[in-house]
């Protein structure tokens, strides 16, 4: 939790209203959250629903840990401090979640002896563990220009806040994209209000119960409403899972699409990975560039899809209709690694330089790291380094054995998508790869084309209508 200290506001004569209530009251109070005398500003109190109201939007000035005054500053000078107050304890579990953010409900547990619900309340609230010693407490403050430089930084970062409910954005008539369905009445609201007929849902079932919410509550609600329910998990926050499993998130789309559904993509927090396949989408099936694609969707709904993962998985659906081997520009970039000894001559050398006959020096990053880059289409390559005029391999990368006995490093340069992934850990590898992103030549828009639809024609064994 965060408060921002009000000087007048924190004046020891305003200690006085939460220290009555602490003799009024039995137990161990674990946590009392104050607002100032005089609520401020005054005029916002009429723009705050109950819940804000309650927590005064943040601004807690007082914070009290077991009857003890947590005194971030309580003079009268100006300090130029912000204060927090933080914890971390049963209240993050889904019921202290609840907890949290129903202030005005009637729920009770042990944990919370009593919430003042009053809506201009001087106290916020006051939280009581029955059981001690599980939770971690700290407080403190810093400067208050390091609070705004911070605030400065955050500015126009996206912020998930569950308890607003679902939230959705049109992209096209049959494509919308929002949050993860919480209630039947998210269900209901899509069904009247929108005409949704098919749900792809890309959030995990212990995603699900980590927010509270009953995937079995929210297929049954689809099923009562005729809304196909699809779910194709994908780990949230892994670029590699999401690589791996768009190119058959993007044919499952195509499939409903062409079965004129309206279709409601949604994952958790609707930033990520929902958005991702619907820009893949636009991308792969419509001919029209990532940089367009992703422009257009980030225009019309606010999200952050990782956009090296759909370019990743556009390089591996082109690999699927070639023969082991790229025809056109370098797709990635890669830092190849060498690990020796200090003053070395490092060269590289293999079959992208020259057919190993053009060795390439290395730069000398610090201490034993020596580094190449080099940009290179996708496929396989062997190569090695020579070492003070020795050919030698490196033992942090994949190597293999020749025909002829030789052990040369090997690097696969992107990877092959496939209608049923199996997303496998990935080699240890000192190399760093990167994904290029550029404009597509014909002949990769072709490919690219005629792989995306292979995909999705092989997703002819899932049945498309309502059980």
């Amino acid at each position: 939790m965060h408060y921002s200290l009000d000087v007048e506001s924190t004046r020891i004569g305003l200690f006085g209203f939460f220290r009555m209530m602490l003799k009024e009251k039995a137990g161990s109070f674990s946590l009392v959250l104050e607002r100032p005398f005089t609520p401020f500003p005054i005029q916002h109190l009429l723009l705050s629903n109950d819940l804000d109201i309650l927590f005064n939007r943040g601004r807690v000035p007082i914070a009290t840990w077991k009857k003890e005054v947590l005194a971030v500053q309580t003079s009268d000078a100006n300090c130029g401090n912000s204060g927090f107050a933080t914890f971390s304890s049963k209240f993050s579990t889904s019921l202290g979640w609840k907890l949290l953010n129903n202030q005005n409900g009637d729920v009770k547990s042990p944990m919370q002896r009593n919430i003042l619900t009053p809506q201009i309340s001087q106290v916020v609230c006051i939280f009581t563990e029955e059981d001690p010693g599980e939770g971690e407490w700290a407080h403190g403050s810093f400067p208050i220009d390091e609070y705004v430089k911070a605030l400065e930084r955050s500015r126009g970062e996206l912020y998930y806040d569950h308890s607003r409910g679902m939230s959705y954005s049109k992209i096209t008539e049959q494509i919308y994209v929002g949050s993860c369905l919480q209630t039947e009445a998210d269900v209901e609201a899509l069904s009247n209000n929108v005409g949704i007929t098919a749900v792809l849902n890309f959030q995990s079932a212990t995603e699900a119960e980590n927010w509270g919410i009953s995937s079995k509550l929210i297929n049954e609600s689809c099923q009562k409403y005729d809304i196909l329910m699809i779910n194709y998990p994908i780990r949230e926050g892994d670029s590699y899972d999401t690589r791996k499993k768009l190119p058959f998130c993007v044919g499952l789309l195509l499939r409903l699409l062409k079965k004129n559904h309206r279709v409601f993509v949604t994952c958790t927090t609707g930033f990520d990975r929902a958005p991702a396949s619907v820009i893949a989408y636009l991308h792969w099936m419509t001919d029209t560039s990532l940089h367009a694609a992703y422009n257009f969707i980030t225009s019309l709904h606010s999200c952050k899809p990782d956009r090296p993962a759909i370019a990743w998985a556009t390089w591996d659906l082109i690999a699927m209709v070639e023969h082991g081997r790229h025809d056109g520009p370098p797709t990635h970039a890669v830092t190849f690694v060498w690990n020796g000894q200090e003053g070395e001559d490092v060269n590289l050398v293999g079959d992208f330089t020259g057919n190993w006959k053009e060795p390439v020096k290395a730069s000398h990053k610090g201490g034993p790291r020596y580094e190449v880059e080099m940009k290179l289409p996708q496929g396989k390559y062997y190569y090695k380094y020579i070492t003070n005029g020795q050919w030698r391999h490196s033992t942090a990368s994949p190597a293999e054995r020749d025909d002829r006995g030789n052990v040369n490093n090997v690097i696969v340069i992107g990877d092959t998508a496939s209608v049923r992934p199996s997303v496998q850990p990935q080699k240890k590898d000192a190399n760093i790869v990167k994904v290029i992103e550029r404009p597509l030549t014909e002949n990769e828009r072709f490919m690219l084309a005629k792989a995306a639809r292979c995909v999705a024609f092989s997703v002819c064994p899932i049945r498309l209508t309502p059980k």
